[in-house]
C-alpha cells in the first residue's frame, strides 16, 4: 500500500474522498514509500510480496511435500516485440535441467494411491 492511502499524502485534508489510516482497517503485507510511489518502489514491493508468498507456501506444506518441490523467486523473463500486433510479450525462460536441484523423474513421481490413468481430466 502506498503512503497516500496511509497518511493522506498531499490529499490529507479532511474530505469524503480520502481516508487516512487505511492500514488500520485493512491488513497490509508491504508498504510502498512515496506519493505516488516510484516504479522502482513498486517493483521492490512486488519482489518482497512474492518472497513472502513463497515462504508462506513452503511453511504451509507438509514436510513430505517440501522435499519433492523446489520453490524459487528468481525467474528469467525477457520481453520481445511481436511482429504482427506491435505489442510486447513476456516469455519465461526455463532453467536447464542441470541447474535444478532434483531430477524431473523425482519431481513428477506421484506417491498417491490413485493410479495415474485415473487422474485424466
Amino acid at each position: 500500500m502506498g503512503a497516500c492511502t496511509i497518511t493522506g499524502g498531499m490529499f490529507s485534508t479532511d474530505s469524503y474522498s480520502t481516508v487516512r489510516g487505511v492500514d488500520k482497517l485493512i491488513p497490509m503485507d508491504v508498504y510502498l514509500p512515496g506519493c505516488p510511489p516510484k516504479p522502482e518502489a513498486v517493483i521492490d514491493a512486488l519482489t518482497k510480496l512474492r518472497k513472502k508468498i513463497s515462504r508462506e507456501i513452503v511453511e504451509d506444506r507438509p514436510l513430505s511435500q517440501n522435499k519433492r518441490r523446489c520453490f524459487t523467486t528468481s525467474h528469467k523473463l525477457y520481453v520481445r516485440r511481436s511482429t504482427h500486433t506491435r505489442t510486447y510479450e513476456q516469455e519465461l525462460l526455463y532453467q536447464s535441467p542441470s541447474t535444478l536441484d532434483i531430477s524431473s523423474e523425482t519431481f513428477f513421481k506421484s506417491k498417491s494411491s490413485v493410479p495415474s490413468y485415473k487422474l485424466v481430466n
